[in-house]
């Protein structure tokens, strides 16, 4: 049973010695390490030798290093490279933590997702020394702490943000749009809904023009003299192809305003996230994105006539690992197909195995989008 009180504040005392043992998810110790920020005076960070785990463990220590340096935190990082089919190496291990701290209950080790023979050696060796074991539910955002009291039921009290969410994965991250996009879609939301409720289909129009057809505001035809009075009310249209919400970029702040009131830790609109690899800088696009006790998930809007879904899906699985592991991705077209799971298209399907679901012809209903939003990201 569990004995439930807080010990989270109360016993750490000011130093803490954090182990986080590398497994499958970076979901598994980042969420731990952020909680624990300002308790902890040494971090170490382990992971077996295997080329893969190696690689991401770099990750990890490059996205330290920019936390550390970003709010000035001091705490030691060290690292220890283990064989995992050793049983030399697993005890080498245990002791180089040990020897990390005079007081034992001051250790922490996070065995969230750790190898089981690394988890379970340190254990028998370390439990009965008075050193603290760290089990974290991803899905609950909860984590159990194990020791010689018994076990501790906590919740997890620092969410992280998106920015540093990526930080910490070793990602850079930067605006693709100069302006405030958030102040710009809460000081001109009534505009833009009455863009998409009222003149939806004027507007797919308008965007179907070519450049040589419409460069400018002052080149609308008159046909749409609503939209142009729009555009002209929100300081847009000196050139289409210098301003990116006339081309599409206004239906991702409609969809920001029907979801801006729900219940999450962070939100932003236009976030480009790059990291370089061997020698080149690879850059995504993110239109949407939510976090939540943890979880980032992602919403993508695509405001087009023609949409190759099978490849969206499988650019969103590939990508499933920069946003998380564990986020849902919704992806908002603008009126083909059906929201109704029975006649939902194969491909569709596909990308619901994945967590990522499309929704459609949104301003509709627009009440329902945000429901369903609501519901798949768990945002109560």
């Amino acid at each position: 049973s569990y004995i439930m009180k807080d010990i989270m504040l109360s016993t750490l005392g000011v130093y803490m010695v954090l182990v986080s043992i590398l497994g499958d998810f970076h979901s598994s110790i980042l969420p731990i390490l952020f909680n624990f920020k300002d308790k902890i005076t040494r971090h170490i960070l382990v992971y077996d030798d295997f080329k893969r785990d190696v690689k991401r463990a770099r990750e990890i220590k490059q996205g330290l290093v920019a936390f550390k340096k970003e709010y000035n935190y001091t705490f030691k990082s060290d690292e220890y490279i283990v064989d995992e089919d050793s049983k030399e190496a697993l005890e080498s291990c245990a002791k180089f933590i040990i020897a990390k701290s005079k007081k034992p209950h001051n250790i922490y080790i996070n065995t969230t997702d750790g190898f089981s023979t690394l988890t379970t050696l340190l254990h028998s060796l370390l439990y009965s020394k008075g050193v603290n074991f760290i089990a974290y539910d991803m899905f609950d955002n909860e984590f159990n702490v194990l020791n010689l009291n018994g076990i501790t039921k906590n919740r997890i009290e620092n969410n992280l943000n998106i920015g540093d969410h990526f930080m910490l994965k070793g990602y850079k991250t930067r605006k693709k749009d100069l302006r405030n996009l958030k102040d710009f879609a809460n000081t001109h939301e009534l505009a833009i809904r009455q863009i998409f409720e009222r003149h939806h289909d004027m507007y797919s129009n308008f965007l179907s023009l070519s450049y040589d057809e419409c460069a400018d505001v002052k080149s609308i035809p008159e046909s749409m003299s609503k939209l142009k009075s729009i555009f002209i009310k929100l300081g847009l249209g000196k050139c289409r192809k210098n301003d990116s919400l006339l081309t599409g970029g206004l239906f991702e702040l409609y969809i920001y305003n029907i979801v801006k009131d729900l219940d999450y830790d962070d939100i932003d609109i236009g976030l480009v996230v790059e990291k370089i690899y061997d020698g080149v800088i690879v850059t995504n696009e993110f239109d949407i994105l939510i976090m939540k006790d943890n979880h980032l998930h992602m919403i993508e809007c695509k405001f087009k006539n023609h949409l190759d879904k099978e490849a969206l899906v499988y650019k969103y699985i590939a990508l499933s690992n920069i946003i998380d592991e564990d986020g849902a991705m919704i992806i908002v077209t603008k009126n083909r197909g059906t929201n109704k799971s029975k006649n939902i298209s194969p491909v569709e399907k596909r990308g619901r195995l994945s967590n990522i679901t499309f929704l459609h012809s949104v301003h509709k209903d627009p009440n329902n989008f945000r429901n369903q939003v609501q519901h798949l990201f768990g945002l109560y």
